[in-house]
Parts: structure tokens; sequence; C-alpha cells
């Protein structure tokens, strides 16, 4: 009982800054014409978005397929790519629910016969390998910036995204020689998160291209969102602006991303000039299409006898 009413506290939290953080947004920007761009948006566009979500999708159980056979379990991508679409229906049509869709991949791979400890490694491997192909991405991105003429953003902006992401870009490498330095407990947390982080340098090679697939695949459905309210995306500040944005929409604050999401590609057109109420839309659009994914792969819930 106790439990119950912590989950659903913190659901509750989490949609009170959804709604304070939008509610914030259409205040400092003009509501009503933001409501306008979303009536007129180009279906067809939001469809590509939805489409690309959904290859996205595919190409991620891909590589958590590749992962979990590199740990040794055993796996098919028969078992594991409903396991994912079912993962991305708990993550965003139930926030806050018993079983996040992370948990519920760890617990399909153990019901394969795997133990419980390296199916979930597995899923944390597989979150790590694509987070770190979108740093590498957005690290490449602002290098870019920071060479080709004309002026997106700052300079002291360029050189400190760049400093942060080349960071977080290197951070697996030095776990792995911390790790292998550093006289740890094995069994404690901060040598199983070393282990983890120097697991996924080992994979940074073998997951690449399936990492670099989705995270581009991702950041094409959110620019078919812009384009789909009118808005002109410069492909490369997208590319660059990317990780902290899906970062940001990642982070377990709010519910299914809404708010947070909004508000960091806010900040990031205003500081490149570019109208933030258009960038409001387009997050909107994308949130949407992320959350139709979810209820696309609903029904495969329909077909599952609890094994």
């Amino acid at each position: 009982m106790i439990d119950r009413a912590k989950r659903l506290a913190k659901l509750l939290l989490r949609l009170a800054v959804s709604i304070a953080l939008l509610g914030g947004i259409f205040w400092l920007i003009d509501g009503q014409g933001l409501l306008s761009r979303l009536g007129r948006a180009d279906l067809r566009w939001f469809g590509l978005a939805v489409l690309l979500g959904i290859l996205a999708n595919i190409v991620s159980a891909w590589r958590w397929l590749i992962i979990a056979r590199h740990l040794g379990l055993f796996a098919s991508a028969g078992a594991l790519l409903p396991a994912y679409g079912k993962g991305v229906t708990l993550n965003t049509l139930l926030p806050g629910a018993t079983l996040g869709g992370d948990a519920y991949r760890a617990i399909a791979l153990q019901k394969l016969g795997n133990p419980m400890l390296k199916a979930a490694a597995s899923v944390a491997l597989d979150r790590l390998s694509g987070l770190w192909a979108l740093f590498v991405i957005s690290w490449l991105a602002w290098l870019a910036l920071l060479v080709l003429p004309g002026a997106t953003v700052g300079l002291s902006t360029k050189l400190a995204h760049l400093s942060a992401l080349l960071a977080a870009v290197l951070a697996p490498f030095a776990a792995r020689a911390l790790g292998a330095a550093l006289p740890l407990d094995p069994h404690r947390l901060p040598a199983r998160l070393l282990r983890l982080l120097s697991e996924t340098a080992r994979l940074a090679q073998i997951t690449f291209v399936s990492s670099l697939i989705v995270q581009l695949a991702t950041i094409a459905a959110l620019m078919a969102a812009l384009a789909a309210i009118g808005a002109d995306a410069p492909p490369l500040y997208l590319c660059a602006v990317a990780a902290p944005v899906f970062f940001a929409t990642a982070l377990p604050v709010s519910v299914g991303g809404y708010g947070t999401r909004e508000a960091a590609l806010a900040a990031y057109w205003a500081a490149a000039g570019l109208p933030v109420e258009a960038a409001v839309a387009g997050a909107l659009l994308a949130g949407l299409a992320v959350t139709l994914q979810g209820a696309l792969w609903a029904p495969l819930f329909l077909f599952d006898r609890g094994k």
C-alpha cells in the first residue's frame, strides 16, 4: 500500500513538472500562435516522424540483440523485438507504471532462461551505447559549427559544448582504465558502474553502426516534426543540440518527456536567434509522434501469454 502511494506521488510530481514547464512556455510565448501552428501541421511530415521513430525502435531492438549475444545470453530477434516494442509502450503510455519499459525488457530476457543480472546489464548497456553514439554525433556537429563560417551561436557556447561532450565521449574509456587500476570491491556500486561504462567502451565498435542509425533516425524524426509546422530547422545545428535536448527529454522528472523536451529545444532555438514558437510546436509534435509509437506497439500485449 505504501509503495503504491509512493508511485502515485512520483507520478503526480512528474505530471506537475510537465504541466508547469508547458504552462511556463505557453505564458512566455504566443500561445495562440502556437496553437495555430499545430492546427496547420502537415500530417504527411508528422507521419514521417512516426515512421522514423518506429525505424529507430526496430534498429534499437537489433542493437539490444547484438549486446545480449555479446554477453553470452540466449536471445532471438523474434523474442527481443516484441519485448522492445512493449517496453516503448510502457515508457510512453504508462509513465509511473509498476514496470518501466526497461525493467520489462530485462524480465522478458530473463524469462528466456538468462540470469537476471546479465539481462538487466544488457538493457543498461543498450541505453549507454545509444547515448554514447549520440554524444559522438553532437560533438562532431559542434566541431563543424566551430570551423565552418557563420555564427549560429557564440564561440563560448560552442567551446563549452565541445568540452562537455568530449568528456562524455571519453568517459567509458576513462572508466575502463580506472577499473583496471583501482582496487575496488566488485560487489559495490562504484565498481559496478565502472564495469558498465567499461563494457560500453568495449561495445563501442560493434554497436556504433546500429546506434548511429537509431540516433540519426531520431534526429530526422524531430526534423520532420519541425517541418510539419513549417519551421526551418538547420540540420547541423539540430544534430549539435540533439544530445542535450534528448538527454533532457529522458530525465525522469516529467511524463513522456513533455515539458523538458520543449523547454530544452526552445532554449537552443532562442540562443541561435530562431523562432522559439516554432521550436515548441515542433517539439510537441515530436512528443506526440513518440506517444503514437507507444500506441502502435501496444497491441503486442494482446499476444502476451505471460511467459
